[in-house]
């Protein structure tokens, strides 16, 4: 059986209990919510396709405050959906061309637009994580959630670790999942209350 959306959503969030983790809007947003609410956590909901723009700014930004010793996150972690990310393709050019060593980013494609009716996307034919390849980054593509657990694990080596992976370059992990959507609340907080929250924990995080 393919897996659940809102089981990866719960694995990733255990593997990031004290990093900034974006989450995409729809269903992806709502269903992380009916898990578990984290400061570390920004859900963008009503923002189709920014999760990729969002953790490379959040990104960047950390790599700026490098110098400050051991404080605050090292990584940024951004979940996406096949059809936000096809909504913004370009992002991961830009991503490959700045190549933040800090970044990653987790696409769960189930090949359907599944908060809009479960339209079909591109992805039934093409591979996003080709595609991120291609612009610069290291690629994993999962299954289940042992596979996501290990490309995680791989994917945040810290750096030294030898391997064929080049830890410098962002990293890019696609998982297929199963269509559909987990039966949750609705999410209706105001996002700049979502977004004022996640700002408040990452400026405490990084000693401001």
């Amino acid at each position: 059986m393919p897996t659940e959306r809102i089981e990866a959503l719960g694995l990733i969030s255990q593997r990031f209990p004290a990093d900034p983790v974006v989450f995409t809007c729809g269903a992806t947003s709502r269903e992380i919510v009916s898990l578990e609410r984290r400061e570390n956590h920004l859900c963008v909901v009503d923002s189709m396709g920014l999760v990729s723009s969002i953790v490379l700014g959040i990104s960047l930004g950390l790599e700026d405050t490098s110098g400050n010793g051991d404080v605050g996150p090292k990584l940024v972690v951004g979940v996406e959906g096949d059809g936000g990310m096809l909504a913004n393709l370009n992002s991961l050019a830009t991503i490959g061309y700045l190549q933040p060593s800090n970044l990653l980013l987790i696409v769960l494609d189930n090949e359907a637009y599944a908060s809009t009716g479960g339209q079909a996307t591109f992805t039934t034919k093409l591979d996003l994580a080709a595609f991120a390849s291609q612009c610069g980054f290291r690629t994993w593509r999962v299954d289940d959630l042992e596979g996501l657990d290990q490309a995680i694990s791989e994917a945040t080596e810290p750096k030294g670790v030898t391997g064929p992976a080049n830890p410098s370059e962002p990293a890019f992990i696609l998982m297929k999942i199963a269509p559909g959507n987990a039966s949750v609340p609705l999410l209706l907080d105001d996002p700049v209350t979502l977004g004022d929250r996640f700002t408040r924990w990452l400026s405490a995080a990084m000693g401001q």
